[in-house]
């Protein structure tokens, strides 16, 4: 079973029971400032679920050329019911994304499920998608996160497979991008839990990257 397969297989049974409608606030926000400034903008989501943040850009700006991919076909099936004029499709190890066609790629807490060779040609597609000057957002777990100790390749029992990144990891994952500005997101300290690595544990932390396509 290949990779994606599997994560299918996990992220298919989550969306079976749950269809959350919330758009996440800090990669939805990057979208609506590029949509602002340009209503007509491609924008792409890598790892979409169910389209509630797209969904929600469509509201905003009718207008924006929206499509998004998620390994779960129960996930794009919701997705497809409650937005259907949202480009939505299943992702397999390649995207098979139009080199130069896309304004914006956003990602939140999507890398950090996928085992990073496989991410790493995920974000090599996503850049040569960009045009140039094309803006970027992602969201990846660091090694500070509550799951970190149990290394990466462990699974959790709802999200499945997880991987974990140091900055240094994610400044090379990025390379080609012009990186402008880091946030070192960290919420809810675990009181009591084991030093990971003498570094303090949270119950969720990630880092967000802003990133450029240089012209």
């Amino acid at each position: 079973m290949t990779s994606s397969a599997h994560n299918a297989k996990q992220w298919d049974a989550f969306y079976a029971s749950s269809q959350t409608r919330v758009p996440y606030t800090d990669a939805v926000v990057f979208a609506l400032i590029a949509l602002s400034r340009n209503p007509d903008a491609r924008v792409f989501e890598f790892g979409c679920g169910n389209g509630q943040n797209l969904g929600f850009l469509r509201s905003v700006f009718p207008k924006a050329q929206l499509s998004g991919c998620d390994v779960s076909a129960e996930a794009l099936i919701a997705g497809r019911r409650l937005y259907p004029d949202l480009d939505l499709f299943v992702s397999g190890d390649a995207l098979r994304l139009k080199p130069a066609s896309l304004d914006v790629v956003i990602e939140r807490a999507t890398l950090q499920h996928i085992p990073k060779p496989l991410a790493a040609l995920y974000v090599k597609e996503m850049f040569a998608a960009l045009k140039p000057g094309g803006r970027a957002f992602f969201e990846v777990a660091s090694t500070d996160h509550g799951y970190a100790a149990l290394g990466d390749g462990s699974e959790d029992p709802v999200f499945g497979h997880r991987v974990f990144y140091t900055l240094d990891e994610l400044k090379a994952l990025f390379a080609d991008f012009q990186l402008d500005q880091v946030y070192d997101r960290r919420r809810a300290l675990v009181e009591g839990a084991d030093l990971n690595n003498g570094r303090p544990v949270y119950d969720e932390a990630a880092y967000q990257l802003y990133l450029t396509k240089p012209a």
